[in-house]
Order: C-alpha cells, then structure tokens, then sequence
C-alpha cells in the first residue's frame, strides 16, 4: 500500500513540476524576414537622404548670412555622415531640420538593429562659405 502511495506521489509530482514549466514554443529564424527589414529600412533612409538633398538644392543666396551648416545622418561611432551647406533664403529651416533629425534617429536605429559597424573616423567640421551666389561647405584644407 506504501508503494502505491509513493506512485502517487511521484506521478503527482512530476504533473506538478510539468506544469509550472513555460510552455515550448517553436522559435524559427526567420532571416527572409530580417533581410526585408534591413532592406526596407535601408530605402527609407537613402529616399530620406535624397529629400534632404532635394529640399536644399543649388543653396542659392544672395548674402553669405543666409548660409548655414547641416550635420547630416549619423556614424555608428557618433557624429554626422556627412556636412551640407545650405540657404535660409531657399529653405524653410524648420522644415529641413526636421527631415534631418528624422533620418538622423532612423539612421541610429538601423545601425543599432543590425549591429552595423564604423571606421569611426572624426569628419573635420567646415565652414559654409557664399561662393559663385551659393552656400557651401568648405573644408580648412580646401580654402
């Protein structure tokens, strides 16, 4: 009678144990997926990029006061990808920096969401310069 109840027992106990553990769910990469993702991600963010491009144009102006300096995108390891000059007399500056910063955080996702990787490489500052009835970004070496 003993035996039956030790049987009991441990059957009852193992039921326990069963089901206090999570149920298993089958997991399958799906690494089509993530590569859509990452594609798709990636569209966004060169379409974005040539918006930015487009809004600013030949950045015109008729004084070098109406010139100004973007940070453009991000590097993995920090700072801009890349300086544009462009023209307060052209561009609705408020309108521009909104695109920039919201491909600038777009940018910053993706690179965190795939893991991408950098030369991290400082990009030197310019100065944005009125040259020939244009705004432009000038490095010190280029002067």
């Amino acid at each position: 009678m003993n035996t039956v109840w030790q049987t009991f027992g441990v059957m009852g106990l193992s039921l326990l144990v069963m089901g206090c553990q999570p149920p298993q769910q089958e997991t399958v990469a799906e690494p089509e997926i993530a590569l859509q993702d990452q594609q798709q991600m990636q569209n966004q963010i060169t379409e974005m990029d040539q918006q930015i491009r487009s809004m600013v144009g030949m950045a015109y102006a008729e004084d070098a006061k109406q010139c100004r300096l973007a940070e453009v995108g991000h590097r993995p390891c920090g700072g801009p990808d890349y300086y544009l000059g462009y023209s307060t007399s052209t561009v609705d500056a408020e309108v521009l920096t909104k695109l920039i910063n919201e491909h600038r955080e777009l940018q910053q996702a993706y690179q965190q969401e795939f893991g991408i990787m950098g030369t991290c490489e400082v990009l030197p500052r310019p100065v944005v310069t009125l040259q020939g009835g244009r705004c432009v970004a000038v490095h010190a070496s280029d002067r």
